[in-house]
C-alpha cells in the first residue's frame, strides 16, 4: 500500500491541491506501431464495488490499508470536497472549517492524514483524523500538508516556516522541522516503521534532490544529472523515484545506500512509483518506439505490456508482486488493470475509463472509474478471498478498535482468540468446530454492543464480517 505522490516541483506542495497523476503523452507513434503484447490470460473474478459519494457527483481515492479501509475525497451534496474514510460505508471526515479536505493516507489503526482548508480558506493545514479531526498546525508559517502516516501514528508532509519557506516535517505529537539540503524547500512523501523519512529537498544551488532522513537528512544524489525526486520507500529504507542522468534523460532509480539506474524497456525515459518490502519496483518507461509501458523491476526490468492498446502505467505493487495501474485497450479506452504475471482488465463502472492506484497485500485494489453517466467514482476491486483471508480482515478490524481505545486489550484478545481458533480449525479441515468459534465471536460482539462497549454500527461491522465467512462455509 502506498500513497501516490507525483509532484512535478516542490514549490507546488502548498500552493496547489490538484495532483497530476497521468503523464503527458508523447508525440503520436506510427499507426503501424504495435503493443508489445496483449492479454493472454483470463481475468480473475474480481468484485467491483462502487464506493459512491458523500452526496455529490464524484469521488476519488488515494489508498487502502490491510484491513480494507479506503481513503480519498468526495463531492458533497453542497458541492464541497471532503475527505472520506470508507469501511463498508463512506464516512465524511469533514474539514478544519473550510470547504475542502483531502485524505492522503491511512495506517493499520485507521488513522487518516491529509490536508484541509481552515476557516480562512487558504492556505491548507495538515490534519490527523482518529475519529476526530486534529489540526497539526505549521512550522510557524501559514500552511501545511500531510502525505503519509506509519502505524505508530507518526505523520510526515510539508509545512510553511516563519521565514516563508516550505520544509518537510515529522509530527509525533509535536511538529518537527526536518530541514533541507541547503536550500529553501523540502517535502516528505514516505515514512516507515523505523521512523525513516523519504522525500525531496532543494540543495544550496537550488536543485531538487531525493533525501532520506533518519535523524539527519541525507542527500541521495542523482544518476549523474542535476536533480532527483523521491516517490516511495519500503520498510528496509530502500527508496525509489526518478532522476536525471548525465545525458539529461529521466531514469527510474532505487537507492539502498547507492543510487541504482533501473534502466528502461528500450526507450530513454523511466519513472519508478512504488517499491514493496521484497525490493520489487513498479513504474513506467518509454519503449524504443516512444510508447509508455508499465514495468516491474526485480533485478531485471520487465515490460508489463498493455490491454491491447499502446500505453500503460504502473502505480503500486504489493508484497506478493501484484502490480496495478492503468492501460489503454484496443478500442482506445483506459482501464484499470492488475498484473500478476499477466495483465488483467478490471473494467469500469459502465463508462470508458478507470484507474487503479493502490493494492494491499490481500490483493484488494482501489482507484476510480467512470459510471455509464460519465461520473468519476471511487472504486474497490475485491478478489475472491479465502475464508482464512476474510477472517484475517475481521481480526484486523478488532485490532483497529483496540488501537482506537474502543476495546481494551482483554476484550480485543478475547475476540481475536476466537478468530484464531476458527482459522486453526479451518486449516485442519474441521469446519464444524470453526463455525462454533465464529458463532461464539458473534455472540460476544453482541454482548459488547449490549454492554455499550461497542456502538451498534461497530458491532454490526464485526458480526457481518464473520457472517460472510459463515455463509461461505
Amino acid at each position: 500500500m502506498k500513497t501516490l505522490l507525483l509532484l512535478p516541483a516542490l514549490a507546488l506542495v502548498l500552493t496547489s491541491c490538484t495532483e497530476t497523476r497521468v503523464p503527458t503523452e508523447p508525440d503520436p507513434v506510427p499507426e503501424d506501431a504495435q503493443p508489445q503484447f496483449d492479454i493472454t490470460a483470463s481475468t480473475p473474478e474480481y468484485t467491483t464495488i462502487d464506493l459512491g459519494t458523500l452526496g455529490g457527483s464524484s469521488s476519488s481515492v488515494q489508498t487502502i490499508n490491510e484491513a480494507g479501509q479506503v481513503v480519498g475525497y468526495s463531492r458533497t451534496s453542497s458541492g464541497e470536497a471532503h475527505a472520506f474514510l470508507w469501511d463498508g460505508v463512506m464516512h465524511d471526515i469533514g474539514t478544519l472549517g473550510g470547504q475542502l479536505s483531502e485524505a492522503w493516507d491511512v495506517n493499520e489503526a485507521g488513522q487518516v492524514v491529509g490536508f484541509s482548508e481552515t476557516p480562512s480558506t487558504y492556505p491548507y493545514h495538515a490534519f490527523l483524523w482518529d475519529g476526530a479531526l486534529h489540526d497539526l498546525g505549521t512550522l510557524g508559517g501559514s500552511g501545511s500538508r500531510a502525505t503519509a502516516i506509519n502505524d505508530a501514528g507518526q505523520v510526515v508532509g510539508s509545512a510553511g516556516t516563519a521565514s516563508g519557506e516550505d520544509h518537510a516535517f515529522l509530527w509525533d505529537g509535536t511538529m518537527h522541522d526536518l530541514g533541507t539540503l541547503g536550500g529553501e524547500v523540502s517535502g516528505a512523501s514516505a515514512i516507515n516503521s523505523a521512523r525513516q523519512v523519504a522525500g525531496t529537498a532543494t540543495t544550496a544551488s537550488g536543485q531538487n534532490h531525493a533525501f532520506l532522513w533518519d535523524g539527519t537528512m541525507h542527500d541521495l544524489g542523482t544518476l549523474g544529472g542535476s536533480w532527483s525526486y523521491t516517490q516511495d520507500m519500503n520498510e528496509a529504507g530502500q527508496v525509489v523515484g526518478y532522476s536525471a542522468n548525465a545525458s539529461g534523460d529521466t531514469r527510474a532509480f532505487m537507492w539502498d545506500g547507492t543510487m541504482h539506474d533501473l534502466g528502461t524497456v528500450g526507450g530513454r525515459w523511466s519513472h519508478a512509483t512504488a517499491i514493496n518490502d521484497a525490493g520489487q519496483v513498479a513504474g513506467w518507461s518509454t519503449t524504443a518506439s516512444g510508447q509508455y509501458h508499465a514495468f516491474m523491476w526485480d533485478g531485471t526490468m520487465h515490460d508489463l505490456g498493455t490491454l491491447g492498446g499502446i500505453f500503460s502505467w504502473a502505480y503500486d505493487i504489493n508484497d506478493a508482486g501484484q502490480v496495478v495501474g492503468e492501460a489503454y485497450t484496443g478500442s482506445g479506452d483506459q482501464h484499470a488493470y492488475v498484473w500478476d504475471g499477466a495483465m488483467h482488465d478490471l473494467g469500469t463502472l459502465g463508462g470508458r475509463r478507470s484507474w487503479a492506484y493502490a493494492v494491499n497485500d490481500v490483493g484488494e485494489i482501489v482507484g476510480y472509474a467512470h459510471t455509464a453517466a460519465g461520473l468519476q467514482h471511487a472504486t474497490l476491486w475485491r478478489p475472491p478471498l479465502t475464508p482464512v483471508q476474510r477472517l484475517g480482515q475481521c481480526a484486523a478490524s478488532v485490532s483497529a478498535l483496540e488501537d482506537e481505545g474502543v476495546l481494551n486489550q482483554g476484550q480485543a484478545n478475547s475476540l481475536v482468540t476466537k478468530i484464531d481458533g476458527a482459522i486453526v480449525m479451518l486449516e485442519a479441515d474441521r469446519t464444524r468446530p470453526a463455525l462454533n468459534k465464529l458463532g461464539a465471536f458473534q455472540n460476544e460482539a453482541r454482548a459488547f454492543v449490549n454492554g455499550r462497549k461497542l456502538s451498534p454500527e461497530q458491532g454490526e461491522e464485526l458480526i457481518s464480517c464473520v457472517q460472510g465467512v459463515i455463509d461461505a462455509l
